[in-house]
């Protein structure tokens, strides 16, 4: 029973993180879906076609493929450009805490 909850929840994530992507390279998603719908197809006709139909088949999954490690480079190029954002505003919050040291200084040393 824990399986198949844990399988559930998994299957819950990935759905709900399938229109992130979408939203986000909505061009690759669409040709994902087409060549899902293909590879249903092409699994689904009833000939064979002299072995083209499986090469065709090989080659809609390795399309699939692709698009997967499309997404995760594309995916793993954001994740650096918001850390270089994190570190950015990082030193941008030092240099205000700095400067507000400064100005509280400046201050002091006016009053005295």
């Amino acid at each position: 029973m824990r399986i198949v909850v844990a399988v559930a929840a998994a299957a819950g994530l990935a759905l709900a993180a399938a229109p992130l992507l979408a939203q986000e390279h909505p061009e690759m998603e669409a040709a994902r879906q087409s060549l899902e719908s293909a590879r249903s197809q092409l699994q689904s006709a009833a000939k064979d076609y002299g072995g083209h139909r499986k090469k065709a088949l090989e080659q809609v999954n390795h399309a699939l493929e692709e698009i997967k490690e499309g997404l995760a480079v594309a995916n793993q190029k954001e994740k650096k450009v918001e850390k270089k954002e994190e570190r950015v505003e990082k030193k941008d919050q030092n240099l205000q805490r700095k400067e507000q040291q400064l100005q509280q200084k400046e201050q002091n040393m006016k009053a005295e």
